[in-house]
């Protein structure tokens, strides 16, 4: 992250969005509450993020992991689960018979068994299989209350610009887990101005061609989590973009301990309080 002073134009303390009234702050209220609204919902979804009950690592040799039944390893490159028929782990509804195989990709995951209502998924995070267990009653889903945000407001909504680099850089990053380094690919910076300075903030790759800005705060352990993340527009061909910070989320480990998301890199860190987007969950 660099820094410069500027004109400021853009002070999230002043600037001219929060002097919106009308059909037009109407219009971006409603908005807000729908993607919130959204929100929420995916993070509730039967098998999504609240189901988390567990995370391990597998090993070469064959072993039982939590309270699942077969045993499970991993050999020549790929993940293994030895069971019988009458222990109820299924594959695509057909019952997991002896030995079966499965292989993703580097940062991947794979919705691999089930059993029961409960999902394996299986992910490869620093070139090492692990499963993941999701369950539908997990309290952290059972008795989710929704998640905290900041008082929405538009002075969070601000301009940027966008720098690719020639060539993305890929990096290594710390991730929520102490025992787990991963890799990022940056495909270049992002200038936006609060208040008279410019930060930059190294993005990845977003959805539908958006980037994406993972950072750290000043509100980070007290308010909110060690780090979110905020999805900027998509860039045009000038490079121009919008950052709306009130949409600034939690990652996964936010909410789980079983969590492997990946660090910002360490330039990311912004030395203000970002007062915008969700808080750390109840």
């Amino acid at each position: 992250m660099t820094t410069t002073d500027s004109h400021p134009s853009h002070n999230p303390s002043h600037s001219g969005p929060d002097n919106a009234s009308g059909p037009a702050l109407a219009q971006f209220e409603r908005e807000w509450h729908l993607w919130h609204a959204g929100r929420e919902r995916e993070l509730q979804t039967e098998h999504g993020w609240l189901s988390l009950t567990w995370f391990s690592w597998l090993g070469e040799e064959p072993a039982a992991i939590a309270d699942l039944p077969g045993r499970w390893s991993t050999h020549d490159g790929a993940a293994v689960l030895s069971a019988r028929a009458d222990e109820g782990l299924s594959i695509d509804g057909e019952a997991v018979d002896g030995e079966v195989t499965a292989t993703v990709p580097e940062a991947g995951s794979l919705n691999w068994v089930q059993h029961g209502h409960r999902l394996v998924e299986l992910v490869l995070r620093g070139g090492r299989y692990a499963i993941r267990l999701r369950d539908p009653s997990a309290e952290t889903r059972t008795k989710f209350e929704g998640v905290p945000t900041f008082p929405l407001s538009q002075k969070w909504v601000l301009p940027g610009r966008y720098t690719p680099f020639v060539d993305p850089w890929v990096v290594e990053v710390a991730t929520a887990r102490q025992d787990l380094l991963q890799s990022a690919t940056i495909l270049g910076t992002v200038s936006v101005e609060f208040g008279s300075t410019a930060y930059e903030l190294a993005a990845s790759t977003g959805k539908d061609g958006a980037l994406t800005l993972a950072f750290r705060d000043t509100t980070n352990g007290i308010e909110t989590a060690p780090w979110r993340a905020v999805a900027s527009s998509v860039p045009d061909q000038e490079g121009r973009v919008t950052i709306d910070f009130n949409r600034a989320v939690n990652f996964p480990f936010a909410f789980s301990s079983f969590g492997t998301c990946p660090a910002p890199v360490e330039g990311n860190r912004l030395p203000i309080a970002v007062a915008a987007g969700e808080k750390l969950p109840r």
